[in-house]
């Protein structure tokens, strides 16, 4: 599917003549280079307060109130090097060996977790070219689960299509308190599907580079349909990219620093 999307992205940039290398700068203004990695932190300082879950940089001499929290490296994808602490006692001994910084992250106590993909409309930035909305459903008992494309419990369940227009123009005006990422998949949590119109949630991370659009992963999607998608998506991307600040870092440097921080772990 990854094959896919990236052949597409490099066909279009052919067709429209846009270098392909700008996907990998596609939200360059967000991305930190003195510590040359898209910073959770950094990013947070974005969202609405009231989206917001309390983070911070992981220091065993500042204790969380509450547990369980999630620790997780300060970038990373797909929740590699995630982990959940639930006590005290797991907090002061856990171990890490990471280059990456880690931050501590509040759970969510919402119920339902949903993955938001979209794409900016560069003809009309107020719109959006591409919106999915997709809820990652744990089949395990498990009250705070990691979800990931790694989990063996986890489902995803397009379900953009069961959202009226109006619906989806209400999604789009929460979506624009963000800043004006070209492109980004917002996890977040919620209690019930009137929360998530009426925004009422709270937001567990916001991915810049690159995201994969979640909705491809759902079974019940035909190839036709997914093969529709990502043709039409990925036109929308190489536009978006024609937007992209010309005075930002080296391509070579910063596929270099992706590389580079891609794998995060820890070792507990």
């Amino acid at each position: 599917m990854t094959f896919r999307l990236i052949f597409h992205y490099i066909l279009w940039s052919i067709r429209l003549g846009i270098p392909p290398w700008y996907y990998f700068q596609i939200n360059a203004e967000w991305y930190n280079k003195e510590k040359g990695l898209y910073s959770k932190i950094d990013i947070d300082e974005h969202i609405p307060l009231k989206w917001r879950l309390q983070q911070y940089y992981f220091d065993k001499n500042h204790l969380p109130t509450e547990f369980p929290v999630f620790l997780k490296p300060e970038w990373g994808q797909n929740s590699n090097g995630i982990v959940r602490i639930d006590t005290k006692e797991d907090f002061l001994t856990v171990q890490i060996k990471s280059k990456i910084p880690y931050i501590v992250q509040q759970v969510a106590a919402e119920v339902y977790e949903y993955e938001i993909f979209y794409i900016r409309d560069t003809d009309n930035p107020q719109h959006l070219a591409v919106l999915t909305i997709t809820q990652s459903i744990n089949q395990s008992d498990d009250r705070y689960p990691i979800n990931s494309i790694y989990n063996s419990n986890v489902i995803y369940q397009d379900c953009s299509d069961t959202f009226s227009q109006n619906e989806l123009k209400k999604i789009t005006l929460h979506l624009q308190a963000l800043p004006d990422f070209r492109i980004a998949r917002v996890g977040l949590k919620v209690n019930s599907r009137a929360d998530l119109l009426a925004g009422l949630f709270h937001i567990i991370e916001v991915n810049l580079f690159a995201p994969f659009p979640i909705n491809l992963l759902d079974n019940k999607l035909s190839k036709k349909a997914k093969h529709r998608f990502i043709k039409d998506s990925m036109y929308h991307l190489v536009k978006a990219s024609k937007s992209i600040p010309k005075q930002h870092f080296n391509r070579f440097v910063f596929f270099k620093k992706i590389i580079k921080h891609y794998q995060s772990k820890v070792e507990l």
